[in-house]
């Protein structure tokens, strides 16, 4: 039977960056958002009209993004939960045999 290993600081390193990732798509819809509803008091007419229209497609493309890191970030989570349960269920389990051991 082959070692099995878990590395759940590279997990844990993942999980941080998806959150990180989940942060900066959060933060960059914000800002985008911001900046294209200011924009309404200097610009008028088709040409704002297609700004929107272009706007609207690019949130849409932004929000599907953010749910796509939350959802690697809630993947990630759960994997490094299992992991460090698992290490530490066979911990006590092996901790328990050998102290059975004579």
């Amino acid at each position: 039977m082959s070692e099995q290993q878990a590395d759940t600081t590279t997990l844990q390193q993942l999980v941080d960056q998806m959150q990180s990732l989940t942060e900066y798509c959060d933060a960059l819809k914000q800002g985008a958002s911001t900046f294209a509803y200011m924009l309404p008091n200097d610009w008028q007419g088709p040409a704002m009209a297609a700004f929107l229209g272009s706007f609207e497609q690019w949130a849409a493309g932004a929000e599907a993004l953010t749910q796509s890191a939350e959802a690697l970030h809630q993947q990630a989570t759960t994997a490094h939960t299992a992991y460090e349960s698992a290490v530490e269920q066979l911990d006590t389990q092996w901790n328990d045999f050998r102290g059975q051991l004579p």
